[in-house]
């Protein structure tokens, strides 16, 4: 398997999502730099979001997740399949980092988001 150079990112936080949490990227014009503000900007926008909510329950979950991969043995890849791009695009540290910096401006709490 093999990310293609451009596709869309959907981002999940305990399971649901915003039809705002995703993104696109081009792996020939982004730079790794680019790619993580993206990635801030969407989780901004969902905490910013979540943060009003009165019954917060801890982040225990996050994905980040694409269907854009090419399998390199001709096998077919569904349009709904999620594969990971944590490792892949971004380490897992780059991802924790900006999840607890962003929690902490909105007061949630992150618990052990990539694990399991």
């Amino acid at each position: 398997m093999k990310i293609r150079s451009a596709g869309v990112i959907k981002l999940a936080f305990n399971g649901k999502s915003r039809n705002t949490s995703l993104f696109t990227y081009n792996l020939q014009k982004d730079s790794h730099d680019q790619l993580k503000e993206k990635l801030r900007d969407k989780i901004v926008d969902f905490f910013s979001f979540y943060a009003e909510f009165n019954n917060k329950t801890p982040i225990k979950n996050f994905e980040a997740y694409t269907s854009d991969y090419i399998c390199l043995d001709g096998c077919k890849i569904d349009i709904n399949t999620k594969l990971s791009i944590i490792g892949v695009l971004f380490t897992k540290a780059e991802i924790l980092e900006i999840l607890s910096n962003e929690a902490a401006k909105f007061g949630l709490t992150i618990e052990s988001p990539l694990e399991g």
